[in-house]
C-alpha cells in the first residue's frame, strides 16, 4: 500500500511517499510562506517520480501540530480534501511524537523541543522501549525555562529546533543533558507511523481528523 505524508506544521515541511513501510521519496519545502502554493506542487512531483496517480494512495498522513496556525490549516485541508475525495483513511499525528520518534534509535528519554515563538517552545518528553514510544511528559507550550526546571530528574536527549534557541538555559537547568541541534523534519516518521497506524486499525477518516493547535488562536487570546 502506498502512504502519502504531508507536513505544512513545521518549518521543514513539504510530502513524503512509502510503500508499506519503506520511504521511498522525499521531497522538503522549507519555506513556510510558500506551503499554500506550493504544497500540491510537491505532491505531484512525488506522484510523477513513481509513476503514480492520486488515487493509488490507500492512505495519507498529517501532521496535526503544534505548530504553525496557517501552517496546520493548510495540511489539514489538503488532507481533508484527498481524503474526502478518493474515501481513504488518514493518519493523524503529533509533530512532536514524530520528531522524538525520528530519533528513536537513541534511546532513553527523548525531549523534542520546537521553537513557538513569543519566547516560548513546544516540548514534550518520549520513552522508546521494546518499539514503543510512550509520552512520559505531556505536550506543552511554554517559557523553555519553565519547562526544563520542572523536568524529573534523569538524562534527556533534546531534538528539535528548539534546542539552538535555549542552549545555554538547557545546559544551567538541565547539565547531564544530551543537545542535538537539528532541524524539524518529520515527513518521513509521518509514514512510518501512519502505517503503524493502519496495521493497528486506528487510522481516521478526513471528517475525523482535527488540529492539535496546544495555543489559542491570537484573536482568543486577545478577548476581554
Amino acid at each position: 500500500m502506498y502512504i502519502l505524508s504531508i507536513d505544512t506544521a513545521t518549518n521543514s515541511g513539504g510530502a513524503a511517499l512509502a510503500r508499506n513501510g519503506e520511504v521511498i521519496g522525499l521531497a522538503m519545502l522549507k519555506t513556510p510562506l510558500r506551503y499554500s502554493e506550493g504544497i500540491l506542487g510537491y505532491v505531484d512531483f512525488l506522484l510523477r517520480q513513481h509513476e503514480l496517480d492520486i488515487s493509488q494512495i490507500g492512505c495519507f498522513a498529517v501532521a496535526t501540530g503544534p505548530g504553525s496556525f496557517t501552517g496546520l490549516r493548510i495540511g489539514l485541508a489538503t488532507v481533508k480534501a484527498f481524503c474526502q475525495q478518493l474515501e481513504k483513511p488518514v493518519a493523524g499525528i503529533s509533530t512532536l511524537e514524530a520528531l522524538a520518534f525520528r530519533f528513536r534509535n537513541l534511546g532513553g528519554r527523548i525531549a523534542p523541543m520546537i521553537d513557538a515563538r513569543r519566547q516560548q517552545i513546544y516540548a514534550a518528553v518520549y520513552q522508546f522501549e521494546h518499539s514503543t514510544l510512550s509520552v512520559q511528559q505531556p505536550e506543552v507550550v511554554v517559557a523553555p525555562s519553565d519547562w526544563l526546571k520542572h523536568l524529573e530528574p534523569g538524562t534527556y536527549q533534546f531534538v528539535g529546533d528548539g534546542v539552538a534557541h535555549c542552549r545555554s538555559t538547557i545546559m544551567a537547568l538541565q547539565p547531564g543533558a544530551r543537545l542535538l541541534d537539528t532541524d524539524n523534519c518529520i515527513l518521513s516518521e509521518l509514514c512510518l507511523l501512519a502505517y503503524r497506524q493502519l496495521i493497528e486499525g486506528t487510522t481516521l477518516s478526513g471528517e475525523q481528523i482535527q488540529a492539535n493547535y496546544l495555543r489559542p488562536f491570537d484573536g482568543a487570546l486577545k478577548r476581554p
